[in-house]
């Protein structure tokens, strides 16, 4: 039986320490851990070699001088950078799932979302719909998304209609007064 073992997604390997449960990474902590397949990062067996005529000592001489050999190795695509942004909304800071996550991660903005739920007063804003808005990666970038509340979403004073770019220093505004502002965190969560 395979033993589970849940990891950082944005990490890197080593950086953080693995866990036998699901939790929170220790040095990322915003990032849930998700599950880690160790045979994903294995490096694929090497083709079956086909019987040469050449001897067996060159074969052998050859064999052992890539074996070692980094440029021989397959390269790992790279990893792109992560941004880490959160919304600062009546005081609370609220980090933005990556797009690591499943469902593209994001943010749910409402007076009945989750994510909302360390809002103080939040749930108590009648003007502020149920599902208000989403906050949505969308080829990374993060974008804001008005999800058909009674009084709107706004992006720097401006209404929106779709799906709308954002970034670290916008202003959003949901409803009639429910100001926030996008910024930029650290990997340990601290405003920059």
């Amino acid at each position: 039986m395979a033993t589970v073992i849940y990891r950082c997604p944005v990490g890197a390997p080593g950086e953080c320490p693995t866990s036998a449960t699901r939790g929170y990474c220790q040095v990322h902590m915003f990032q849930q851990l998700e599950r880690y397949d160790p045979a994903e990062d294995a490096p694929p067996a090497p083709p079956p070699v086909p019987p040469s005529t050449a001897a067996p000592e060159a074969a052998e001489a050859a064999g052992a001088a890539g074996a070692g050999d980094p440029a021989t190795r397959p390269a790992r695509p790279p990893r792109r950078p992560v941004v880490r942004l959160a919304l600062v909304i009546a005081g609370a800071m609220l980090p933005v799932h990556g797009e690591h996550r499943r469902g593209g991660g994001g943010l749910a903005v409402g007076r009945d979302e989750a994510d909302c739920a360390a809002v103080p007063g939040l749930a108590g804003l009648d003007q502020l719909s149920r599902r208000h808005a989403r906050l949505r990666w969308i080829d990374g970038a993060l974008h804001v998304e008005d999800l058909g509340s009674t009084n709107g979403t706004f992006v720097d004073g401006r209404r929106i209609t779709g799906p709308t770019p954002i970034g670290p220093g916008q202003r959003l505004r949901f409803a009639m007064d429910v100001d926030a502002q996008v910024i930029e965190i650290d990997e340990f969560g601290a405003p920059r």
